[in-house]
């Protein structure tokens, strides 16, 4: 089966999920998401790579919310895609943000406002190593960055801690979160392995760097990127591991979408809220 035919069937898949659930049918709008969310997944996971399934999820959700909302309807695949993958890097921004958006091909536009984010708390565990230091608490995030500077990795949120490892200018981490002074939890398949500075990261985005080298998105066979992993030397196996009671923090926000198009002006206000995992989701 080539890879094409077997997109077409695991979104034929969800489909029949959704359809023959408990409800026993879908609106208009609820089939509209379920569509949008299973392909704009598959194409959000196609471009960020198996390393970075955070963003693939994150772009798929959003795409899905467009898709099944009116704000979408006027615009084709590619361009909700697109428009989600903004929505995305603007709910990451810790302050309220207004941003625009245009399409490179349509020529729709979009302006996307945030509000503050509220939080609340609750209680987690979280495996680390056993050289590093536990926080009380940590506001969550699920996403890759890359360091701008060589910079030592530390045991605890602080420049008083020792030095676990040291990574190179270009390398990518994972943080799990961010504590309220701006360092980063940095983990390692699910294992915290340390402590950065927000300063010296920024988020990794591999959609813009696969435009940058000229990769096309639509293509089914997509060229991956080239990696630096930043833990690569890091053997799990062989360190020794402890669990912690951490208070986590999940943010929602209130959400403007304004979305014009050849067809008019459409607009929609809802709540982005983040899942267990850190990820954003609409809706």
């Amino acid at each position: 089966m080539n890879r094409q035919l077997r997109y077409s069937v695991l979104i034929v898949a969800a489909l029949s999920v959704g359809c023959n659930g408990t409800t026993g049918s879908m609106r208009k709008e609820d089939l509209g998401s379920a569509l949008g969310a299973v392909g704009g997944a598959l194409i959000g996971a196609k471009v960020a790579g198996g390393n970075n399934r955070w963003l693939g999820a994150a772009i798929g959700g959003a795409a899905g919310f467009y898709a099944g909302k009116m704000i979408g309807r006027s615009l084709d695949e590619r361009d909700r895609q697109a428009l989600a993958a903004q929505t995305i890097e603007v709910l990451d921004q810790p302050a309220a943000t207004v941003s625009s958006w245009q399409s490179d091909r349509s020529g729709a536009a979009a302006q996307i406002k945030t509000g503050e984010i509220s939080y609340k708390s609750e209680p987690r565990q979280v495996k680390r190593l056993a050289a590093v230091e536990a926080v009380p608490s940590i506001r969550l995030e699920n996403r890759e960055y890359e360091t701008t500077s060589a910079l030592r990795v530390r045991s605890g949120p602080g420049t008083a801690y020792h030095t676990i490892t040291t990574l190179q200018p270009g390398d990518l981490v994972t943080s799990a979160g961010r504590t309220d002074s701006g360092w980063l939890m940095l983990a390692k398949k699910g294992v915290t392995v340390g402590y950065v500075h927000g300063d010296y990261v920024k988020p990794y985005n591999p959609v813009a760097k696969a435009k940058a080298k000229g990769i096309d998105l639509d293509s089914i066979e997509v060229e991956p990127l080239p990696r630096q992993e930043g833990f690569a030397g890091i053997d799990l196996d062989a360190m020794e591991t402890t669990t912690s009671t951490v208070t986590t923090q999940l943010g929602c926000r209130d959400v403007q979408i304004s979305v014009t198009t050849d067809k008019g002006t459409n607009n929609e206000t809802t709540q982005a809220c983040q899942k267990s995992d850190g990820v954003w989701e609409l809706g």
